[in-house]
């Protein structure tokens, strides 16, 4: 089983894109990546009896919430590259939709980065069973990031399970998504820091954080399958 966490950036009237993005992780890496995060708080936060929640935008601004509150900016700076280096460094593979809105004026942003999101990752879990035998076969679920968009989205996931999307059926996903609070789920929070540094690529050019993670984008030799500029 493969799982999905995909979390969203660019939401608000505000910003001229909006991301869909996260990280696709088997079953059995997803211990391994809690702790290295579970790692970076001890380290950073080594009297916080509580799991911190790790958010990407509250954590670049000036102001940081508690308990982050206590580390210096350095610090904080020096903390966010441990996570992306996480990110880079285990097995896990990332996908993202970047849109900019003004050019689908008619369309949710959330549904087509959605849509186009779930067909990449059954692409993507296709190809690794064109590799396996059948008992070897993998599956897919999506975990999202808990929101008001829970009840659309959940509708879109029958949709899509039971006649496909418009690029065709989709082949290997277990379920419709299901929605977890980030605060219960290292994964998730992961998420957020790949949706944070996709947006900022393309919101504001900022590619530091993206440059630390793209080698994890989904690929096939020189074809890049994980990333869609719309």
């Amino acid at each position: 089983m493969h799982i999905l966490y995909l979390d969203e950036s660019g939401f608000d009237n505000q910003s001229r894109y909006f991301v869909l993005a996260g990280l696709s992780v088997f079953e059995r890496e997803t211990y391994w990546f809690s702790q290295d995060l579970d790692a970076i708080q001890h380290k950073y936060l080594p009297e916080a009896s509580e799991p911190a929640e790790f958010h990407a935008s509250p954590l670049h601004g000036n102001h940081a919430p508690a308990p982050f509150d206590r580390l210096t900016k350095e610090q904080r700076r020096e903390l966010i590259a441990e996570i992306y280096g996480v990110i880079r460094n285990r097995r896990g593979v990332l996908f993202a939709v970047a849109i900019e809105k003004a050019r689908f004026p008619n369309d949710d942003p959330y549904e087509k980065a959605f849509e186009d999101l779930v067909s990449r990752f059954d692409l993507f879990l296709r190809r690794i069973n064109a590799t396996l035998n059948e008992a070897e076969q993998q599956r897919g679920i999506i975990a999202v990031a808990q929101s008001g968009y829970r009840e659309h989205l959940e509708v879109l996931g029958e949709r899509f399970r039971g006649g496909g999307t418009k690029w065709g059926p989709l082949h290997t996903l277990a379920e419709v998504p299901f929605f977890l609070p980030a605060k219960n789920t290292r994964l998730l929070q992961l998420a957020d820091f790949c949706a944070n540094a996709v947006y900022g690529r393309y919101e504001s050019g900022l590619i530091r954080n993206f440059d630390i993670i793209a080698s994890k984008i989904d690929r096939e030799g020189d074809r890049i399958h994980g990333l869609v500029h719309l």
